[in-house]
This record gives C-alpha cells, sequence and structure tokens, in this order.
C-alpha cells in the first residue's frame, strides 16, 4: 500500500470518529437554543406605569396627610388626564388652580413632575397624587403618545399671585379698612368651601405700604395656610 492511500485511510478513519461528537455538539446546540427561546417567552413584560401604581405606594411616597388630600381631588373629578402611555402619564389637576402633573416610571423608581410649589418644597404633592389614584382605574395606557394639550398661559396677575387667583374662585378677598379691624387685606372663606360657615381665614397687610408687598404677603400666607390644611 501507498503511502498517499495509508494517509487517505487515517483521514477518513478520524472523520468516522469525531462525527459523533460533531453530531452531539450540534444538538447540544439546538436544544440549547430551544431552552433560551421557551426562557424569553416566560420573561414578564416590562411593568407600565398603571401595573405600578396602588393606593400603598401613593400613600408611601406622599405620607399620609398628603395622600388624604389628594384623595379628595382624585374622588371629586378634578383630574383630566391628557396623555397616557407605559411608561408616563401627564394631566391636569384643579386645584387652587390648574397644576399640569406628570407621573414617570423609571428604572429607579417613580418620578413625579408638578407645577405646584410644594412639589419643588416639600415634594411629592396632592396633585401627583390625585393623577396616580386617577390612572389606576383608567383605561389601559395608549401605545403611541397622544398630542399634548395645550398649557393654560396665564396671565401677569395669576402667573404672580397664582394663590390668591386661585382663592378668588370660591372664596373673596377684602382690600382697605373695614372699621371693625386694623388689616389692610383679609382672607375670608365662602360658606362650605373649608370652612364649615364661612369666616376669616387670615388677614393682615399693616407691615407694608406698597399694595405689591400687601398682596405678595397675602400669596405666602395662602399659600401657608393651605399647605397646613
Amino acid at each position: 500500500m501507498s503511502q498517499t492511500s495509508r494517509t487517505r485511510k487515517t483521514k477518513t478513519l478520524d472523520s468516522a470518529r469525531s462525527a459523533p461528537n460533531n453530531f452531539h455538539q450540534i444538538c447540544k446546540a439546538r436544544k440549547t437554543s430551544r431552552l433560551s427561546e421557551k426562557a424569553q417567552s416566560r420573561m414578564p413584560a416590562k411593568e407600565t406605569l398603571q401595573a405600578f401604581l396602588s393606593p400603598q405606594r401613593l400613600r408611601e411616597l406622599a405620607g399620609l396627610k398628603v395622600y388624604a388630600r389628594g384623595e379628595k381631588y382624585a374622588d371629586g373629578g378634578a383630574v383630566r388626564l391628557h396623555e397616557h402611555t407605559r411608561d408616563e402619564a401627564i394631566g391636569e389637576v384643579m386645584g387652587s388652580q390648574p397644576y399640569r402633573v406628570g407621573l414617570r416610571l423609571t428604572p429607579k423608581g417613580l418620578v413625579a413632575e408638578c407645577t405646584c410649589p410644594a412639589m419643588s418644597d416639600y415634594g411629592f404633592c396632592k396633585h401627583a397624587v390625585a393623577l396616580g389614584l386617577h390612572l389606576i382605574d383608567a383605561p389601559p395606557p395608549t401605545a403611541k403618545r397622544t398630542v399634548k394639550a395645550r398649557k393654560v398661559v396665564p396671565d401677569d396677575f395669576t402667573e404672580r399671585y397664582p394663590n390668591i387667583a386661585g382663592w378668588i374662585k370660591d372664596g373673596w378677598i377684602e382690600i382697605g379698612r373695614d372699621g371693625h379691624s386694623t388689616s389692610i387685606i383679609r382672607v375670608l372663606d365662602e360658606g362650605g368651601r373649608v370652612l364649615d360657615e364661612g369666616g376669616l381665614i387670615w388677614e393682615g397687610g399693616t407691615r407694608h405700604r406698597s399694595m405689591d408687598k400687601i398682596l405678595q404677603e397675602a400669596e405666602d400666607a395662602i399659600a401657608d395656610w393651605m399647605q397646613n390644611n
């Protein structure tokens, strides 16, 4: 037998011996691929904002007192939902004035935004709670973003004194001396809005001569009162 024939015979035997191993590796790879596909099919989809929200979570974020105020807004129909996707919602909550509120689910948790002063000063506000509670019972989110509602542009007075502008929708403010008090400005409640029978909420203005400063004092007083009541 020539050397070339012996070489060919050796290669043929080697190929025959390695064939079962190659077949085993191919089967193993296919089996692994099928298992990977099954594992992926069982993996849960990313949780939506709506599924993430619950009264308990909102209560933990806002605290009992703020949560109770937000619950009243939600129950009273003060929430308008403008946009709702899988991980984000934007709406408007009617408080002392319309506030634009946003909730967004991120890998780090729930992020809230609101145009009210309390959000920047104290954190998760009652308007964010109201939007969250509204979302829990809302229809499922849309796959695509909807057209955002046009933002309300306040006038100069409303922009400068938002709490006063909101207050006079249901209550009223008196400016000038009334013969019964030395105060210059008084914030009063219309019966049934906050107090059972209406009445004086705050009075002041004696420390300033400038009307701008008097109004600003009333603005700050209303903000403080609303935060604590």
